[in-house]
């Protein structure tokens, strides 16, 4: 999934880094998970916490790190759906056809039927049905929380493969993408089962991490004034898929309640100070940039309080070794990977 500031090419940077510093651990958190990308990454190594305030985000965990195996979705086969996500993705027009009007929330919202273009009409049908579906088989016993959330995550992972935006959802393009040609498919997540107590949360990380404790946590805040609900308040619907009332143009939700300190210079330091305070952690890693709004001189100086001595060290990687396409040129920018040991807790 295309998602600002994920890792999926720094996942090897942030590896070799815990090698080099972390000689036993058996628990890594990821306190602002995202797309998961991370937590999925390091659940063959540890028992993964994973955390994000954004409550698809919180999906995607439940579904790819919170499950631990793949579902057999036993009840849906008494019924003869042998494979609810070949169900979806097979489902002709007809039977898209049969969900009634008032049910067709993307479709009547995010689509042209409701005067927007994120989604042709069709793709948006498909969503819904697929999101109707779930929600009447949950309620009707047909799969377990654990099934919902494993499929809600597969609907979800699937919509940016077909959406008519330039990579967040901020605004829709004017004219129809080539992707957006494509019809939407339910995408069959794969799970890595680690036998371990893997826990996901939808809370804010700062006040989380008051409430757990650990070996290894993992630190990738927001690196610059753009809120993340803003970007991705499509994806957020569909998780929630609460009927939301939207406001202008591109059909934002409201969002004051999920705002990131760490987006504001005026309060991004504050956080991290606190942060590094409330964590219950040995071994810290923070994911920065050097073009993010916290100086890195500020965030030495904040580690140094919480770190032991000389246990600091700053990795700098070259911005082109971890992101996969160069739009302009930019050989002083660096992603960041610094690692400290924290005193005593």
């Amino acid at each position: 999934m295309r998602f600002i500031g994920c890792k999926t090419l720094l996942l090897e940077n942030i590896h070799d880094v815990i090698k080099r510093h972390v000689k036993e651990a058996h628990t890594f958190c990821d306190i602002f998970s995202g797309t998961g990308t991370v937590g999925r990454y390091f659940k063959q190594f540890y028992e993964v916490y994973s955390n994000d305030l954004l409550y698809f985000s919180y999906v995607l965990q439940q579904g790819t790190i919170g499950l631990d195996e793949l579902p057999d979705f036993k009840e849906l086969k008494k019924i003869n759906i042998q494979d609810p996500i070949e169900y979806f993705n097979s489902c002709d027009k007809v039977n898209l056809e049969t969900l009634p009007i008032d049910k067709r929330f993307f479709q009547n919202n995010y689509a042209p039927n409701g005067g927007r273009m994120y989604l042709n009409n069709e793709n948006a049908l498909r969503i819904d049905y697929a999101r109707n579906k779930i929600e009447d088989w949950f309620k009707d016993n047909l799969i377990t929380k654990e099934e919902y959330f494993y499929l809600l995550a597969c609907i979800i992972e699937g919509i940016p493969f077909v959406s008519n935006i330039s990579g967040t959802y901020g605004a829709y393009h004017k004219q129809w993408e080539r992707r957006t040609y494509k019809k939407y498919e339910v995408v069959r997540l794969p799970l890595y089962t680690n036998s371990k107590n893997n826990k996901c949360y939808n809370e804010d990380g700062i006040e989380l991490l008051k409430k757990i404790k650990g070996d290894i946590l993992y630190i990738d805040p927001p690196y610059n004034e753009r809120q993340y609900l803003p970007n991705y308040h499509v994806l957020e619907t569909a998780a929630k898929y609460d009927n939301p009332k939207l406001k202008g143009i591109t059909g934002q939700r409201e969002y004051e309640n999920q705002k990131s300190d760490f987006c504001s210079l005026k309060t991004a330091l504050i956080s991290f100070d606190t942060l590094l305070k409330n964590a219950q952690f040995k071994h810290i890693i923070l994911s920065y940039s050097t073009d993010g709004l916290m100086p890195l001189s500020d965030i030495e100086n904040i580690m140094k309080k919480y770190a032991t001595l000389n246990s600091i060290t700053i990795y700098k990687i070259p911005y082109r070794r971890y992101k996969s396409r160069q739009q302009i040129n930019k050989d002083e920018l660096k992603e960041l990977l610094i690692y400290m040991e924290k005193k005593c807790i």
